[in-house]
């Protein structure tokens, strides 16, 4: 009966997609999995020229740290760099993803350098995945590394990359820390390079002025006990450096993994470490691959 079907949906149109898609959930019902997911959670491009609203995932609002130094027109959110940090986040769902084994979140973060680049070897362009178990969305704009009064951010969970943003000599420097939050004491949750535990690793890569790149880093749950990580940096489809690390008990300590996941979080150090200005295009939150049933 299904090869009846599918014959019959290839002679109309030749509908290759068609045919590939009914196969696709014919293949994960008969593999006995609970969920065949891929699920775009964040798409947000600006398109209105405002960051204020959430209709996800076209849109999801987005709050910063200086909010006088950040414009949004048709297509680009863009925050001026000076002599303090900028910070940048967003909340991709309603409620915490709770990653099942053989699930996938990617986060992906656009944008093009303006200005004057930086010749340094600080990895101050930081991308994180977070949850926090005890407090409220911070859903208002606040220039603080732990979110406020109180510091709510303190016991914030989570993994990420803090990437090397240079044009300049220390280009040869590995690009990238990946690593996981285990100070859940310290007030800042992006700004403290010694509350992670992290490696470093990728291959050296020189940035440009004017040049769209795309950041993005995967939490992949491999099982209940290891999480594996890839943070890897693109111009257009050109891979430029990748490095991956697995949050199994051994390579970044022995506390259990992080598997919920709501706040897309980025903190930039300052222009004298990244840039003058930084355009971002997309900010892109997605689901992928297939929950395992339990054993």
């Amino acid at each position: 009966m299904l090869m009846t079907c599918v014959g019959c949906v290839q002679s109309v149109g030749g509908a290759r997609r068609v045919v590939i898609a009914v196969l696709g959930l014919v293949l994960c019902i008969l593999a006995g999995r609970s969920a065949c997911l891929g699920q775009v959670l964040v798409d947000d491009r600006w398109a209105d020229g405002s960051r204020s609203e959430s209709n996800r995932p076209a849109e999801a609002a987005v709050w910063v740290g200086r909010e006088d130094d950040v414009a949004v027109a048709n297509g680009v959110l863009s925050t001026k760099l000076g002599e303090t940090s900028q910070k940048i986040w967003s909340y991709f769902a309603d409620e915490p993803v709770t990653l099942a084994v053989g699930q996938k979140l990617t986060a992906s973060v656009s944008f093009i350098p303006r200005g004057a680049l930086a010749e340094t070897s600080s990895r101050s362009f930081r991308l994180g995945l977070f949850h926090d178990p005890t407090d409220p969305r911070v859903e208002s704009d606040v220039n603080n590394d732990g979110g406020g009064a109180g510091a709510p951010w303190t016991d914030a969970q989570g993994y990420a990359v803090q990437m090397l943003f240079t044009g300049g000599e220390y280009a040869s420097t590995k690009p990238f820390d990946l690593g996981k939050r285990h100070n859940l004491e310290g007030p800042s949750l992006l700004g403290t390079s010694g509350d992670y535990v992290k490696m470093s690793g990728g291959t050296s890569t020189t940035l440009e002025l004017d040049k769209e790149y795309r950041l993005t880093l995967e939490v992949s749950r491999a099982s209940e006990t290891q999480i594996d990580l890839t943070a890897s940096l693109y111009a257009g489809e050109e891979e430029l450096a990748t490095w991956s690390v697995s949050d199994d008990g051994s390579w970044l300590g022995d506390a259990a993994v992080y598997d919920r996941f709501d706040m897309l979080f980025i903190r930039i150090a300052d222009n004298t470490t990244t840039a003058d200005q930084i355009d971002f295009t997309n900010f892109k939150v997605e689901l992928t691959g297939t929950a395992k049933p339990a054993e």
